[in-house]
Order: C-alpha cells, then structure tokens, then sequence
C-alpha cells in the first residue's frame, strides 16, 4: 500500500512538472493515468486483506462499512473539490494536490507499524507460478467461495454497464436531460451509497452476512426494474437513490465474508482476484450495453438487466452455507 500511495504522488508530481513546462501530451498523460490506476489496483487489494489485522473479528463488518464509507464520501467530494481547484486555480493545479493526498496517505500509513505481518509469515519460499497454481487451487477447493465469486461476476455483469453507460443515454434519450440533469442522478447515487454504508454495520450481525449479501444482489436487481417506466427527472432520481442505497449490502458483508473464510496468507490473492472480477465484468457489461442500446430503449435494458440480476440473487440462496455465513 506505502509502495502504490509513493508510486500515485510520484506520477502526479511528474505530471505536474510535465505541466508547467508545457510537455504534457495527450499520450503521456494515459500513460500517467494507466499507471495511477495500475497502483490503485494494488492497493485496494491489500487494503482489505490487512483490515483484519487491524480490527477484531467481532468488529469487522463495522469497519469495512467504515473503510466503505470513506471510500465513496472520497469519491463525492472529490470532483467537487478538483472543480473548485480548476475553477479558481486552473487544471494544473489538480495534479499536485492529488500528489499531496496520496503522500498523506503514505504517511499514515507508515504508523501502522507491523501490519502485514501475517501475509509475510509464510515460511515456504515458492516461485510466483507456484504461489498463483497453488491460490488457484485453494480457492477452487471451496464450493461456497467460488459461488460467491460467480455472483459476484453475473451481479455485475447484468447491472454495471447499464449502471454507467444506461444512465447517460437514459437521462439523454429518454428523459431529455443534459449534462446537470445526468450530475444530479450521479450524486444521487453518491449521497445513498454514503448513507447506506451507515447502517450495514449494524444489519450484518442481525441478519447474517451471507443472508444480508444474497439480499442486497436481489434488491439490487429489483430496484432497476421500475426503471422501465421512468420518463422523468425526479422519477429517475427517487429510483437511484433508493437503487444506491442497496449498494452496500453487497460490498461490505462480501468483503467481511471473504476475511472470514480466507487464511491470511491468502487474502490478499483472493482480493485481488475479486478486483480483476468486478473489473472485468464490468467492462465486458459496458461493451454489452452499447451494444443492446443499439436495438433496445435504455428503460427497457433496466427492465431487464434487473430481473436478471434478481435472479441471481435468489439463486444464490440454494446454498445453504452461504445463507447460514
């Protein structure tokens, strides 16, 4: 995490360099971009691998909703402040207050002090081959974690594509809204995810994680099909509020299931895995989108995609351990 917060505030930092003296390109700034998000990529994964180390077990789904919570007020409030800094201070001035974000970050977590520990603890020194053959295999070996792996996959497969590219030909197409119209639904989802990450710590112990997360992929299916006779705004608006705050149920009891049935040693593979998952599918689902958008009206997508996704949900309750987790 230190190694993927340094390598963020060193690309920014480059980028702003590049800036001011007026050799920023458009292919240098992707190639800054790729790498921002490569360490990203790196640090999510260990992130969570590491919180229970940090927290009891008792204690865990608290603290993922927390870490969740944290995670999507960044993700509002960010673009707001990035469009104050561009306001008032233009674009370049973006680059190095990002810098500085990540070296804060770097530096708390240098106080962290032993963290990991658990991940080094393996006495057997092994290629990388060996160790990804040998993940793998583990991770095969459970039935109920490759159940939770493909849900993951067909939830997000049937809803994110239609979550980023559906939305904006929805609010274009069929509700006629322009670029605010498209903000305000976008901050929407914002506000209720927040919101909803507020109450999941509390849910996961009354109901069960497994039980709480097959609920929260059904509501997330549900909650998009009234999508299908939406043709206003504040109609629009309500549903994505309502949809957003479901969001949570999935994230956060997943995270605390997969921290409860992984070894340490194997928790950062196995969150890494669930990265290149939600990613992937999620790519793979916007490219589908675009396709379907081309035959089918963007209500009738949702219409659809949520019935599948709910079906996937429902799905997921024949298996009676991951209800009983």
């Amino acid at each position: 995490m230190i190694g993927a917060d340094a390598a963020r505030a060193a690309l920014l930092a480059i980028g702003s360099l590049l800036y001011l003296t007026g050799g920023l390109t458009p292919m240098l700034l992707t190639a800054i971009a790729f790498g921002v998000a490569t360490a990203s990529v790196l640090f999510y994964p260990a992130r969570d691998a590491m919180l229970p180390e940090l927290v009891p077990a008792a204690g865990l789904n608290r603290a993922n909703a927390w870490v969740q919570l944290s995670q999507q007020g960044a993700f509002f409030a960010g673009p707001m402040v990035a469009g104050y800094l561009i306001k008032h201070f233009g674009v370049g001035s973006a680059f190095p207050t990002g810098a500085i974000f990540f070296i804060g970050s770097l530096g708390a977590l240098v106080f962290l002090r032993g963290a990991g520990a658990g991940h080094r603890n393996d006495p057997k020194r092994i290629t990388l081959a060996q160790d990804f053959r040998s993940g793998l295999k583990e991770i095969a070996s459970d039935r109920t974690l490759v159940l939770l792996l493909a849900l993951t996959a067909l939830d997000n497969l049937f809803i994110m594509g239609p979550a980023i590219v559906g939305n904006a030909v929805l609010v274009r197409d069929t509700i006629h809204g322009d670029a605010s119209a498209y903000a305000l639904v976008e901050a929407t989802y914002g506000v209720a995810m927040i919101l909803g990450s507020l109450t999941i710590g509390r849910l996961g112990a009354r109901l069960g994680y497994g039980r709480l997360l097959l609920i929260g992929i059904t509501l997330d299916g549900l909650t998009y099909i009234p999508v299908l006779v939406c043709r206003s705004l504040p109609f629009l608006v309500a549903i994505s509020f309502v949809h957003a705050l479901v969001i949570p149920t999935i994230t956060i009891p997943r995270t605390t299931l997969l921290q409860g049935m992984i070894s340490p040693r194997l928790q950062g593979r196995v969150f890494a895995l669930v990265n290149v998952v939600v990613l992937g599918t999620t790519a793979v689902s916007s490219g589908l989108t675009g396709l379907v958008l081309d035959r089918l009206t963007a209500p009738v997508l949702f219409g659809w995609i949520g019935s599948l996704a709910a079906a996937t949900g429902l799905l997921g309750f024949a298996s009676k351990r991951l209800r009983s987790l």
